[in-house]
């Protein structure tokens, strides 16, 4: 597995805040974690004057909706950050239950030959 530098909330927002000094606009980009670190990019973006866009896996639809007790919210092209407290969202615990993971892959990783 390739090495990943997660530094969390707080270091993502003194990330923003030093490109933010050196007029760069922010993007952020997911990872595996689909659902939480897609709540907490939702998050940062609504709290960052440079934000730019936030990237995402389609519109969090499917299966990614069914894993959140309340799905990501899109309207016309936006996401609506939710309202709730922390990073507004809450995972379904039965729906994670019943589908655990036996692969060895992350989802998101390169593939050595171009899929068909």
């Amino acid at each position: 597995m390739k090495d990943r530098i997660r530094v969390g909330i707080v270091g993502l927002k003194a990330e923003r805040g030093w490109a933010n000094a050196a007029h760069i606009p922010a993007l952020r980009a997911l990872s595996e974690d689909i659902e939480v670190v897609g709540a907490a990019n939702i998050q940062l973006a609504t709290c960052s004057p440079n934000f730019l866009i936030l990237e995402g896996i389609e519109r969090w639809d499917g299966f990614h909706a069914q894993i959140l007790k309340t799905p990501i919210r899109w309207e016309a092209g936006y996401v609506i950050p939710p309202t709730e407290p922390g990073l507004g969202v809450e995972l379904n615990e039965s729906v994670i239950r019943n589908h655990p993971y036996a692969g060895h892959q992350l989802h998101l990783e390169m593939k050595g030959d171009p899929i068909e």
